[in-house]
């Protein structure tokens, strides 16, 4: 019994400690697969932070739509020279990934809107050995390299932790797989000046581009889903939700819209007036065609609050996370183009361990140990117990007969 339990207890560790690998095996996994499309939620940036358009940077921009045409006046043929609609996946380089998720908000060059919006440029100089060490010896001060490569370490690391979880007042970024994270950083230092920066790029499908625009961009003003406004209701300030945008505009509007600026029709009575969403004339048509490709495609849908939005709100180190939905089916692609498995389908269970499995697993192999220590135990008392008492027994036999001997000798003597 003793070695059968010894056995059980041994087998137990080594089934916990293999199901233990094969969950990291899994974990390491799921990080290295690109993070699958899927739709926008939750309200916007803006309405998150209480803060309306008109205190933002691209409320102040001028950069505006035209004013509505005059009386009889034809807009000129703008949609003339849009390539095709395509599903063929992309090359990227860290300065585009740059302009659909960052620029908005950073302006081409990277130095914000200060106070609002601040630079990016010393956070990232602050990630460069070589910039810190000039940086301290221009201040008088003496670092040793191995202290510059500790804080540049450091800096590195919230760097990265901001896109990941945002802060305060910057939105989080969840969408963004690492390899598009490594290529945006690299992008980042070059844009800072840091020294002997090698550009990255990655491959992106037009409906995965629409997602960084929408995400990064849209969603800063415009909630995921909600009513759809009236005239009079737009001229008081309120902002469509992004559901509503393929219904408010066709494709070609709405590209006209993003790009170059469009009138809209507000106010009692219901007039066409110059829009006041800013013109993102740093997107190309095509790029805004993969924005309604990306809605129309993935429906934006509501919930109750975006954890991603909360946690970044609560603290900036705190980790957050986004929420994961199902995709609905894309189109396949034509003979000749490709498609990437984020195009496809959403990552699923089958990728790895669901961790409610591995959970249960754990908590069931431990209750199981538990269980056999406890076992081991009670036999243990046990043996010990009847030991004891034979033990006991062998003492009171082995005294019996040298007292009747005793007995019968002073019998004798009497």
């Amino acid at each position: 019994m003793r070695i059968n339990s010894r056995y059980l207890a041994v087998t137990m560790c080594l089934a916990l400690a293999s199901l233990k690998l094969q969950a990291s095996g899994a974990s390491a996994s799921a990080q290295n697969t690109d993070l699958a499309v899927t739709a926008t939620s939750g309200e916007s940036w803006l309405n998150h932070v209480h803060r309306s358009f008109g205190d933002t940077s691209m409320g102040k921009t001028g950069r505006l739509g035209p004013p509505p045409p005059a009386e009889g006046q034809v807009a000129a043929g703008w949609q003339l020279g849009l390539a095709p609609p395509s599903n063929q996946a992309l090359e990227l380089h860290g300065s585009d990934l740059y302009r659909l998720n960052c620029q908005a908000c950073h302006g081409e060059a990277g130095l914000g809107a200060p106070p609002e919006i601040n630079s990016v440029i010393n956070p990232v100089r602050a990630t460069s050995v070589p910039l810190i060490l000039d940086r301290m010896k221009k201040s008088g001060l003496d670092m040793t390299p191995t202290a510059a490569e500790e804080l540049a370490k450091q800096s590195q690391d919230a760097l990265v932790q901001r896109l990941h979880i945002g802060g305060k007042d910057m939105p989080p970024f969840p969408h963004l797989s690492e390899p598009e994270i490594r290529a945006l950083i690299a992008y980042l230092k070059q844009l800072s000046g840091v020294p002997g920066v090698t550009q990255l790029t990655v491959s992106e499908t037009p409906l995965r581009i629409g997602e960084h625009i929408v995400k990064s961009t849209c969603h800063t003003c415009h909630d995921a889903t909600g009513q759809n406004p009236s005239p009079e209701e737009l001229e008081n300030g309120a902002i469509p939700p992004l559901e509503t945008l393929p219904v408010r505009t066709d494709e070609l509007q709405l590209i006209r819209k993003v790009t170059s600026g469009a009138p809209i029709v507000m106010g009692t009575p219901a007039i066409q007036h110059r829009g006041r969403m800013p013109v993102f004339f740093y997107l190309s048509r095509e790029e805004a065609a993969d924005v309604y490709l990306y809605l129309t495609t993935y429906p934006p849908v509501q919930l109750a609050a975006s954890p991603a939005l909360v946690t970044a709100s609560q603290q900036d180190g705190m980790a957050g996370g986004a929420p994961n939905f199902p995709a609905p089916a894309v189109r396949p692609p034509t003979a000749g183009q490709t498609q990437t498995r984020s195009q496809t389908q959403p990552r699923s269970q089958s990728d790895g361990i669901p961790d409610v499995a591995v959970t249960l697993a754990l908590i069931g192999l431990v209750a199981l140990a538990i269980g056999a220590s406890a076992g081991g135990f009670g036999f243990a008392a046990y043996e010990l117990c009847r030991l004891g008492r034979a033990a006991q027994k062998s003492k009171i036999s082995a005294a019996a007969p040298a007292k009747t001997q005793q007995e019968a000798a002073q019998l004798t003597v009497r």
